[in-house]
């Protein structure tokens, strides 16, 4: 059995093709736009209030890993 790159969960879905790397459309979500977002982070000029702005923004983002935060109207999984 296979298990995802991004989450560690079991890949239950195994084909005799090409492996899957990811247990759900989510995580393959994530790891292409995860891919996307640092090649546009290395090709930005941000002054210095941009980058607090982006930091910030990043900061907010790895709450959501630590402490389950959502959206507003959001319910957590």
């Amino acid at each position: 059995m296979s298990v995802c790159h991004v989450c560690g969960c079991d890949i239950t879905h195994l084909s005799c093709f090409k492996p899957r790397s990811y247990c759900s459309d989510n995580c393959r979500n994530y790891m292409k736009y995860k891919n996307a977002l640092e090649r546009c982070i290395i090709a930005l000029k941000p002054t210095k209030e941009s980058r607090k702005i982006i930091k910030g923004d990043m900061f907010r983002l790895s709450n959501c890993l630590s402490n389950g935060t959502t959206l507003p109207g959001k319910l957590n999984d």
